[in-house]
Parts: structure tokens; C-alpha cells; sequence
């Protein structure tokens, strides 16, 4: 894929990851929300702050729904299933008292900042007195399991990618990040994580690498897949 990318725009790690994948995928992105999402992002209005209210019709489009929205200007709306699973996690959340001391703090507050010349933009869940929070809302919270989501997601990096964030606009210092962890199906199971400074190291070399690339990318106008070339495929016998 060659075309030209601006990068005026400030670079959020949302985008940034996409790397992780290919340069084409990054060059492609355009955000779809889907339930799970809209679901979680109900469930951090309502711990972090924000209107949601559940739209009643079976459907969320029509002459109904239109007015609906018009009469909500400033919420998320969602279905009155999503609604009643947010709910859930909300109260699950607010019954963890280590959950809710690291959801305490200066909470969604988009921070601007330069790396390299890269102009980025992050907004932390919650920055706290000397650290930082994300709620994460998914189908685990299990310690056996998670760290597997961690790494498919990319979680230590998008920590690390906000301390660098904090670092680099002179806020104050954050030593330490977390993420609150909750399952969407009930019994919405609640698991905070306190990242370790080997986790967020190896997040650090993954965003940055990821950037790196990202630039030549940006200064040749090329965003390839994959593969440029034929790729050999060979399965082989279980042992």
C-alpha cells in the first residue's frame, strides 16, 4: 500500500498499535465500536463520569430514536441489554475497594505531548497521586488467563505509552501503573494488576518500535502488508 498519511494529527497509541499488525492495517484504520465495546465504554461513563442513559425501542434508529438522541445531546446511548450489563460491572467495580482507590485521581484528561517529533495524545482512565489506571472490561479477568489478553492487545505498552505521555508533558511522576480488570458476564469478576517494571519495559520497546516504523512508513509513503512476497506454507504431523 503506498499513499501519503498525514501525521499532523496527534497520534493516539489506539492507531499506534495497529502497527502490531502491519503498516497496511495502520494506513487503513477506520474505527467500527462494536456491543462489547460500547458496553465497556458505558461501564467507564458510569465509574468515570458521563451520561448514559438505554434507549427503550427495539431498534436505536428511526423517527423515534432520532428524537431520542435529539432530547440526550451530551450521552452514549446504548440498548437496554448493553445498559443493564454496564449497570452490572459499574456496581461490581464500585464493591472493590482496590479498584475504586486507583479509579481516584484526575480521571480522562487528554495530555498532548512530543516524542521525537511526534506529535502524540493520550488520555489515561485515571492519573493518581503517583500513578496511573486503566479499566479494562473483556470476557476474563482471570490471573490464569489475562496476561495471554495482555499481550494480544498490547496493554503494557498503552501503559507504558501514557507514563511516557505524563514524562514528556511535565506533569508529575508516575511510578507505578494499573489496570482494573472486569468481566462482562455476571458475575463481572474484578482483578486489579499492578504492572511490573519489567512488563512496562517491554511495553516501551514494543510502542517505540512500533513508532519507529511508523515514521519510515510515513517518509516513504509506504504501508506494506504482511508479506511482499510469496510466502511458503508447510504443516507439519503433530508429535
Amino acid at each position: 500500500v503506498r499513499m501519503r498519511i498525514h501525521n499532523t494529527d496527534p497520534l493516539r497509541f489506539s492507531r499506534l498499535k495497529l502497527m502490531g499488525k502491519s503498516p497496511a492495517h495502520y494506513a487503513a484504520y477506520v474505527p467500527t465500536p462494536t456491543g462489547a465495546m460500547e458496553t465497556g465504554t458505558a461501564a467507564d461513563r458510569l465509574l468515570l463520569g458521563g451520561k448514559v442513559v438505554a434507549y427503550p425501542g427495539p431498534v436505536r434508529r428511526g423517527k423515534e430514536y432520532d428524537a431520542f438522541a435529539a432530547a440526550n445531546p451530551d450521552a452514549l446511548i446504548v440498548t437496554q441489554k448493553e445498559g443493564a450489563m454496564a449497570l452490572g460491572i459499574a456496581e461490581a467495580v464500585t464493591a472493590c475497594p482496590d479498584a475504586m482507590r486507583l479509579l481516584t485521581g484526575v480521571r480522562q484528561e487528554t495530555i498532548y505531548w512530543d516524542f521525537n517529533g511526534r506529535a502524540c495524545r493520550s488520555t489515561p482512565d485515571v492519573r493518581g497521586d503517583g500513578f496511573l489506571c486503566d479499566l479494562k472490561t473483556g470476557e476474563t479477568s482471570d490471573p490464569r488467563f489475562f496476561p495471554f489478553k495482555v499481550r494480544r492487545f498490547a496493554y503494557h505498552a498503552q501503559m507504558s505509552f501514557y507514563e511516557t505521555a505524563v514524562a514528556c508533558a511535565g506533569l508529575p511522576a508516575v511510578t507505578e501503573s494499573y489496570i482494573v480488570a472486569v468481566e462482562q458476564a455476571p458475575p463481572h469478576v474484578v482483578t486489579v494488576y499492578r504492572l511490573s517494571d519489567k512488563t512496562i519495559e517491554l511495553g516501551a520497546r514494543l510502542w517505540r518500535l512500533w513508532l519507529e516504523q511508523l515514521q519510515v512508513c510515513e517518509a516513504s509513503g509506504a504501508f506494506p502488508p504482511y508479506s511482499q512476497s510469496i510466502v511458503d506454507l508447510e504443516l507439519f504431523e503433530d508429535d
